[in-house]
């Protein structure tokens, strides 16, 4: 049996939360599909405060990548992402772990349009979490 890491655990809670607000894709790990997509990734992340006990506080860099074909319908969907994950007063924990603040990293831009006039944004999310 594979043990799930402390930060694929995190993302997965980060996806759940992007899925409950119904965006016009089901937000995923990977690669963007062919067709309109959302897609989270683990960016470059290390510790940023260890405590004497070894419990630690994490900022993990969440990418976010989308693409539908209706310019207004990607960008209204990247920016409710950013606004209600890193408005919310709660967030999700797991054993051994609790998300405690959700920041933009990076703010939604278009980096590209595709043959088919597929529109992709990128953004970057900074989850800043807690590990026991």
């Amino acid at each position: 049996m594979t043990k799930t890491s402390v930060a694929d655990a995190v993302i997965e809670a980060v996806i759940d939360l992007i899925n409950a607000m119904t965006p016009f894709a089901t937000a995923t790990r990977g690669a963007l599909p062919t067709g309109s997509g959302i897609v989270c990734e683990i960016g470059p992340s290390t510790p940023a405060v260890t405590h004497m006990d070894k419990n630690t506080v994490v900022p993990l860099d969440v990418t976010i990548n989308a693409k539908h074909p209706d310019l207004y319908t990607l960008t209204h969907t990247l920016n409710d992402i950013h606004y209600e994950l890193t408005r919310a007063k709660s967030y999700p924990m797991g054993e051994g772990w609790q998300i405690v603040d959700i920041r933009t990293y990076t703010l939604p831009q278009i980096i590209g349009r595709e043959g088919n006039n597929t529109w992709i944004m990128a953004s970057a999310l900074s989850v800043e979490y807690y590990e026991r």
